[in-house]
Formats: structure tokens, C-alpha cells, sequence
């Protein structure tokens, strides 16, 4: 098929390759559920939709075809929200942020430094 047959993708436009950054990162989220025991067999369908739209994401940042963003975008949305209805362990309880580092305090006191110790 070819792209003047109607098809929205062209044979030369379709990518090839193995598991992606996204599937990747959705298998290591689901073994992670299965050891906490927070994926019940029930879940089975929305893993399989989760792992189609990785591959889906995967292959649009494959392809070089200016037309592939267009599948991110309309199924970004969902795939978030087949995330969280999984109950993965990052998103009940997710990696804590880490607070700024306290900028470091010099030594001794500045203005008493530059100008003195009151009275003295």
C-alpha cells in the first residue's frame, strides 16, 4: 500500500525496530505492580492497551514522517489514564522530590565582619 492508495502512512514512512523507550518503561512499571501486588489479573486488558499505545509512541518518535506527532497527541490523554487506572507503584505513591539544597552559609557573620563588633 502506498500512500496514493489512500493510506495516511507510505510504506518508506513506517519505521522498524524493537521495544522503545516508552514500552520499555512500561514493562519495568508493570513488572514493578506485579511484585507489589498492585495488578490483579483483571488488569490484564488495560496493560495490553498501555503497552499498544507505547508502541504507538515509540514508532511516532521512530518515524520520520512529519504526520506520526499526531498519534502521540491524540493518544497521549489516554495512555496517562490507563497509567493510573493500572494503580502502578510510581503513581500511588510516587518518587518523593528532593528540596533545593540550603544555599551555603559563609563563616562568621558579614556585617559584623566588614564593620565591626558593636560597642567594641
Amino acid at each position: 500500500m502506498t500512500a496514493d492508495d489512500g493510506a495516511l502512512f507510505g510504506r518508506e514512512e513506517v519505521p522498524v525496530g524493537g521495544v522503545g523507550p516508552a514500552e520499555a518503561a512500561l514493562n519495568v512499571a508493570v513488572a514493578a505492580g506485579e511484585k507489589a501486588g498492585t495488578l490483579v489479573a483483571e488488569d490484564a486488558a488495560l496493560v495490553a492497551a498501555a503497552r499498544h499505545a507505547a508502541r504507538a509512541m515509540d514508532w511516532a518518535m521512530r518515524s520520520p514522517s512529519p504526520k506520526a506527532i499526531y498519534s502521540i497527541a491524540q493518544s497521549l490523554t489516554a495512555y496517562r489514564e490507563t497509567l493510573h487506572a493500572l494503580r502502578l507503584p510510581a503513581a500511588i505513591a510516587p518518587a518523593p522530590v528532593k528540596p533545593p539544597a540550603a544555599p551555603a552559609q559563609p563563616e562568621g557573620d558579614p556585617l559584623r565582619d566588614l564593620f565591626g563588633t558593636p560597642g567594641a
